[in-house]
């Protein structure tokens, strides 16, 4: 009895490292796997994203093709590029003119921060970064526009 013992308690030992090492390969293929997705989502996002310019000036511009609009926010991210992209086309059309209205401001805003919400873990940077360089530049051109003076007033 006893010299059973001592080889059942070996092969049980060894059973029990086998399946942990199978376990713990297990988990480092599955692991490099996120890995790989992550850096294929990455490289994604990176294809997407192109530069733009203005006056010597770049900034990203994302737009993600119709075909690769996740499912959950692509009604919300569709209406950041269309915001994005009116403020783009006002940006060229003239250098003098204000790149947004205040309600279109407002609407630039509201979709930056739906997209945010509908999807949270969404990496938007290229979107905020483009929608800063439009409203900084919405900015200067405020600034530059000269004021009308006001006409006087009659007095009698």
């Amino acid at each position: 009895m006893k010299k059973i013992v001592l080889p059942v308690f070996c092969l049980t030992l060894l059973a029990s490292a086998t399946t942990a090492a199978h376990a713990q390969v297990g988990a480092a293929i599955g692991f490099a796997r996120m890995m790989n997705k992550r850096a294929a989502d990455k490289n994604k996002a990176a294809a997407t994203a192109t530069a733009g310019s203005y006056q010597g000036k770049t900034f990203p511009m994302q737009r993600t093709p119709a075909n690769e609009l996740p499912k959950k926010g692509a009604e919300q991210i569709s209406g950041l590029e269309m915001e994005l992209e009116r403020g783009h086309l006002a940006l060229l059309a003239s250098d003098s003119s204000p790149v947004y209205t205040p309600e279109q401001r407002t609407a630039l805003q509201a979709a930056i921060a739906s997209v945010a919400q509908v999807q949270p873990k969404a990496n938007i940077a290229a979107y905020q970064q483009e929608a800063a360089f439009y409203l900084a530049e919405d900015a200067r051109r405020q600034q530059a526009a000269p004021v009308a003076p006001t006409p006087p007033t009659p007095t009698n």
